[in-house]
């Protein structure tokens, strides 16, 4: 089966698709054989990124009119093989949960090494539910407060999103499940809900806290300008260490370059016009620790 990897921002303008695109690209170029999805159900432009004028068949034909996962795949200029998402479809970001399970099982059989969810920003229950079943998750922020803010944000949604899900399978759980579901807040910390847990069952506490320490992200800092800038990744990991008891995996980052929305504006692919360019040599550094370290 192929292995997912889903990259996602707690916000939009971070960078996100960018990274996504030229990921696949040197995934590809390194020998592997890489999907690239467009699981922006709401604002689907991936496919600029990789050289496709318009994005052609993708999941909402797939989803709407039963179209086979295979005939919706397309060969990009970029070199690598794309699926669209919709942007232009009213209530096709609201997809049902069985639609979802739908994408994620059919993906994960086709015949890849890895396939790339290019997630939505923000944290609707399809964009935090893609994350969660990946097997590799990557969260992409700049040094902007505003970013890392939202970045802490999402991964709190979507760690509580699976613990949530995981105690709502025994009933005596129900009063946190209901907890989890209504307001994030009414548990402040990882340390919170593991009291809450205990007090109704010890072990269903240590289950929680052994979920949290295997839920790893790997985190990109993108558009960085100065050295100073990154510290942001050693406060980022600490905050969410501290608070949420996650593992980050610092991965890498990639130096603002004003060639990167040039070639944007282009709708050119990056990665394979700029082989010898700073960012790319940056982007195979952090696939080559994506697959070594989550």
């Amino acid at each position: 089966m192929a292995e997912i990897i889903a990259v996602a921002s707690g916000k939009g303008g971070v960078g996100k698709s960018f990274f996504s695109s030229n990921l696949s690209m040197s995934l590809k170029t390194a020998g592997n054989e890489t999907l690239l999805v467009d699981a922006d159900l709401g604002g689907a432009n991936l496919h600029d990124f990789v050289g496709l004028k318009v994005p052609g068949k993708g999941l909402y034909e797939f989803l709407k009119e039963k179209i086979d996962i295979g005939s919706v795949i397309a060969q990009s200029p970029a070199g690598v093989d794309f699926v669209g998402g919709s942007s232009d479809v009213l209530g096709m970001a609201h997809i049902t949960n069985f639609e979802k399970l739908k994408v994620l099982n059919r993906i994960k059989k086709l015949d890849y090494k890895y396939i790339i969810l290019d997630l939505g920003a923000g944290t609707s229950f399809n964009m935090i539910d893609f994350f969660n079943f990946a097997d590799k998750k990557i969260m992409i922020m700049n040094s902007e407060p505003t970013s890392l803010e939202n970045s802490y944000g999402f991964l709190k949604v979507a760690l509580y999103r699976k613990i949530e899900l995981h105690l709502r399978k025994d009933t005596k759980y129900s009063d946190i499940c209901n907890k989890l579901r209504s307001k994030s807040m009414n548990y402040p910390n990882i340390n919170t809900i593991l009291h809450a847990l205990s007090e109704v069952d010890p072990a269903g506490s240590d289950e929680i806290k052994r979920m949290v320490d295997d839920y790893k992200i790997g985190t990109v800092l993108n558009l960085v300008r100065t050295r100073k800038e990154l510290n942001v990744f050693y406060g980022f990991e600490n905050v969410t260490k501290k608070y949420l008891g996650i593992n980050i995996e610092k991965l890498g980052f990639m130096p603002y370059d004003i060639s990167v929305s040039e070639s944007i504006k282009l709708m050119r692919p990056y990665y394979i016009n700029n082989m010898r360019s700073d960012v790319a040599k940056c982007i195979d550094d952090i696939r080559s620790h994506i697959l070594t370290k989550l």
